[in-house]
Parts: structure tokens; C-alpha cells; sequence
């Protein structure tokens, strides 16, 4: 426990520092495949769901670029300052993940329930739920927000069977895989996660999120999607990650990746430091893929 809490605080002392960041247009438009830190774009939002303060952004794209057939429409790295907070709001067609990266917040639920919530832990909102979130500390609060949707989905039987909405670190569960990538990669891919794929209904959004680590010389084989999307974002570390073109980019903290359907990625440490990614995994049903 210990490691993993030590892993994702080293990313901290990154995550303020200053860079150019890319001006983009907020418009429909595919996305790629990999965002270093240098080519997020900053975008802020004062009393963000009816909360106080400032949420600074810095996205990879937002939900205005997404396409209809994006299951991912939104990644960011978002800081709460003392004092800001996300009110509590209703989710009505979305799934929306907040994944504490560093500093300490008071998560909230629609049904009155309070967690306080710490790096590695996880917190979720499916369609039905509300969430908010509150930097009651001195500490700035770091975390990744990822909006996925399912066009597809029955938005009713998803609220009328709520599921869990605060994972902690302490509560995740383990699930290493050898030669991950379709069997191509090597060494181990170790893995700390809220749910899994096999436990996912077919209505619900985002099927997996978990804490991966990968230590010096393993890796992720090349491997393609069919249906759904998949995203790596960098806590700590450096990599090697390579997309459909076969390109090799070298990602550190902060970087965003993602393949969708009729894509390929992979990804490996070839350094002594451990390679520390949060992994998520949504599904667009409503999606029309290739015969």
C-alpha cells in the first residue's frame, strides 16, 4: 500500500509545474492517440456544478470535440485549491469518474453519504447518481476526470440499479497479467482495480478502472480494439508508448493516451523507475463498427 501511495504522490511535484500549453478549437473532431503534458490545454471553470472556486483543467479534449460514436468524450488533470469545491450534482446520460491523484478531498454522493478521498482512490457517478467534491485541506487537489457515455444504453434500469460510487485504495482489488496485449508483452502487468470488465453490465459506460504498474522491461504487446475505448494516462514514470502508425513517444506524467475501436496500442518501461498508469476502459454500444 505504502509503494502505490509513494508512486502516485511522485507525480505531485510535476503536476504544477509550468509548460506551453496548445491552444485548440472546441469542435468535433477525432482525436489521437497520445497527449504528452506539453500538448494538453488548459480550460477553467468557476463554481463548477453549482461548487465555489476555481476547477483548473488541463485536457487532453473535452466532450465538445467528441464525436457520437466516442465512448470517451472527456479526459482532464484537474486541481481543486483549498477552499474550491464541485457542488453536488445529478448525472442524467453520462458516467463520470473523478481518480484522485494527490492531496486529500471530501467525496460526496446523492445520498447524503461522505467519503474523504486520497491518492489511489476512486470515486464514480453513472446516470441516476449524483457527485460532488470539496478541497477542505491546504493541500491543492489533484485528479483525473474521464466522461464516458453509452448511447445505447437504458438510462432507467442503470438508475434503478445503483452501483457503488467510492473506491478506495485500501478496498481495490488485485489482478496481474502475464504477457499482457494479447499475449504479446512481457514480463507482468500488475494491476489494483475498482471492477473489471466481467463485471460491467451491458448498460453501463465504463467497464474497467484500475491502477496498473509496470516495472523495468515489461510491457504491453500491440494489441487492437474492436469496440471499445481504452486510455492510459501516466501518474509516474516514463514509457514507451505506440499507437496504430507504429510510432514510438516517449510519456511521462501527465500523458494521455487512447485507443478506440480500430486502433492499436501498447506500452513499456525500459527504465528503472516503476511505469504507474491509471487504465480505463468504456464501451459505446450505439458504435457501428466494420463488418
Amino acid at each position: 500500500m505504502k509503494k502505490y501511495l509513494a508512486e502516485i504522490c511522485l507525480a505531485a511535484a510535476l503536476l504544477g509545474a509550468g509548460a506551453a500549453f496548445a491552444a485548440v478549437e472546441l469542435k468535433p473532431q477525432k482525436h489521437g492517440q497520445c497527449y504528452t503534458a506539453e500538448q494538453l490545454f488548459v480550460l477553467d471553470k468557476k463554481g463548477a456544478g453549482g461548487g465555489m472556486g476555481t476547477l483548473h483543467g488541463e485536457f487532453a479534449f473535452r466532450r465538445e470535440q467528441a464525436l457520437e460514436d466516442d465512448a470517451i468524450k472527456e479526459i482532464g488533470w484537474m486541481t481543486l485549491k483549498a477552499g474550491a469545491y464541485i457542488g453536488l450534482h445529478a448525472h442524467k446520460d453520462n458516467e463520470d469518474a473523478y481518480l484522485i491523484i494527490s492531496g486529500k478531498g471530501v467525496f460526496t454522493d446523492g445520498n447524503g453519504n461522505a467519503w474523504v478521498v486520497g491518492p489511489g482512490d476512486m470515486t464514480l457517478a453513472r446516470p441516476g447518481q449524483s457527485h460532488g467534491l470539496a478541497n477542505l485541506f491546504k493541500e491543492d487537489l489533484v485528479f483525473l476526470d474521464i466522461i464516458a457515455k453509452n448511447n445505447a444504453a437504458d438510462l432507467e434500469a442503470i438508475a434503478k440499479n445503483p452501483t457503488g460510487q467510492c473506491f478506495q485504495l485500501k478496498d481495490l482489488f488485485d489482478k496481474n497479467v502475464e504477457k499482457a496485449g494479447a499475449g504479446k508483452g512481457t514480463g507482468v502487468l500488475y494491476g489494483k482495480f475498482a471492477f473489471r470488465r466481467e463485471q460491467a453490465t451491458d448498460d453501463q459506460a465504463i467497464k474497467e478502472i484500475g491502477l496498473m504498474t509496470l516495472k523495468k522491461g515489461a510491457s504491453i504487446g500491440v494489441h487492437p480494439h474492436v469496440d471499445n475505448d481504452d486510455a492510459y494516462i501516466i501518474i509516474a514514470g516514463t514509457g514507451v508508448f505506440t499507437g496504430s502508425d507504429g510510432k514510438e513517444i516517449e510519456v511521462g506524467p501527465k500523458s494521455v493516451t487512447i485507443a478506440g475501436p480500430g486502433e492499436s496500442h501498447a506500452l513499456r518501461n525500459d527504465n528503472d523507475q516503476d511505469l504507474v498508469f491509471i487504465d480505463l476502459i468504456a464501451k459505446n454500444h450505439a458504435l457501428k463498427t466494420a463488418k
